[in-house]
């Protein structure tokens, strides 16, 4: 085979400059699209997802790999893959619909956020995502890790232990605001989780932060704010309590499918959408979510998905200083501010927006404005 006649394998990538590199057919002709490594006698040689084989590829990788004179981390070859191979003729049609299932699941996911007080049962959920309800069962929890009953049961035990640790909010109206028909359904449903009583779990102490000693907080007098509701584009960070790079990533890879060049940017905002308490949910199903605000003409595919930040009141504090130690600013705000405010949260998502970016500011002097969602209390005098 003549250097002229090169071809590029379209699963792997991998050039095909001599026969030998060369895939077969059923017949036995070779294969001008696939390599020999991953396509022989009409089969491939393994079933495995894009995001399987790309992950098995980066394995074999040295700690880092250098393109066009550029020493690249794996990340950073698994991001310019992730990115790749969906132009490829193996995953294009598979990838298509792997899109579709994610944006298919993505508006189940936000019908089930709204509406997690009613009943929800899997048919609606299927007829929301325009898919038939076996086929979205097993999609749901492919995508979720959970079956859509797992996530729904999960969402609102989590929901409810959150009332009891900032509300004064009886079992009775926890229960009407979780979905569950009545108090002893509640309980019953939290007891099987947590191994006992909400009643029980309100009076043990417990904390909405992770351990940190009281002399080691960030302490932040906030503004008090009422926003508006905004649409974002956002993309969910995998498992990011275990990648201490699932956030770069995930940053990344929104940037480059909203076209926009990241902060600063006068035009856009640069957020994160937490909607999940980490010392509540376990750290693998945790959702935290890098976010653009939406231009109208973007619009979502696949694991890109548009949500809504809701408007309201928030308390915002202005945090200056590396993002590693936020967490001592959220002890702050969980185990301080909030008990002896004349405030209490909102079960709504809270977020962080940056006003400058790590790539051209010094980690000390970062900008990050946390907007904590709250309500007055009905006995303040303010």
């Amino acid at each position: 085979m003549s250097e002229a006649a090169t071809k590029i394998c379209q699963s792997c990538s991998m050039p095909m400059t001599v026969a030998e590199h060369f895939g077969t057919n059923s017949n036995g002709s070779p294969s001008t699209d696939y390599c020999c490594f991953c396509f022989q006698n009409g089969n491939f040689t393994h079933n495995l997802s894009m995001g399987a084989t790309i992950e098995n590829s980066v394995s074999h990788l040295d700690s880092s790999q250098k393109i066009d004179g550029r020493t690249l981390t794996k990340d950073e070859v698994a991001l310019q893959m992730h990115i790749y191979f969906p132009t490829l003729k193996r995953w294009n049609t598979h990838e298509v619909t792997h899109q579709e299932y994610f944006k298919a699941i993505n508006r189940a996911v936000e019908f089930i956020n709204e509406h997690l007080n009613e009943p929800l049962n899997l048919y609606d959920l299927a007829g929301v995502a325009n898919i038939s309800g076996f086929h979205f069962h097993r999609i749901f929890k492919a995508l979720m890790s959970e079956s859509p009953g797992e996530y729904i049961q999960r969402l609102r035990l989590e929901k409810a232990v959150f009332k009891l640790q900032t509300t004064r909010q009886t079992i009775l109206e926890i229960a009407e605001q979780t979905g569950y028909q009545s108090p002893h359904a509640l309980s019953k449903a939290f007891k099987k989780r947590f191994g006992i009583t909400p009643s029980v779990y309100r009076t043990q102490s417990s904390h909405l932060s992770v351990p940190i000693e009281t002399n080691a907080f960030i302490r932040i007098e906030p503004e008090i704010r009422e926003i508006k509701a905004k649409q974002v584009i956002a993309v969910r960070v995998v498992n990011p309590f275990v990648n201490e790079n699932a956030f770069i990533h995930a940053w990344k890879k929104l940037i480059r499918f909203a076209g926009v060049n990241g902060i600063p940017d006068n035009e856009h905002e640069y957020l994160t959408l937490s909607r999940d308490i980490s010392t509540i949910t376990q750290p693998n199903l945790y959702r935290s979510y890098v976010c653009i605000t939406a231009k109208t003409e973007i619009k979502p595919k696949g694991e890109f998905g548009k949500q809504t930040i809701e408007g309201g009141l928030y308390a915002v504090f202005t945090y200056k200083g590396t993002y590693k130690n936020l967490d001592r600013l959220y002890c702050f705000i969980y185990r301080n501010w909030i008990p002896n405010s004349q405030y209490e949260l909102r079960d709504i998502a809270f977020f962080e927006k940056f006003l400058n970016s790590p790539d051209t500011a010094k980690q000390n002097d970062l900008l990050t404005e946390v907007y904590i969602p709250v309500t007055r209390l009905k006995n303040s005098k303010f």
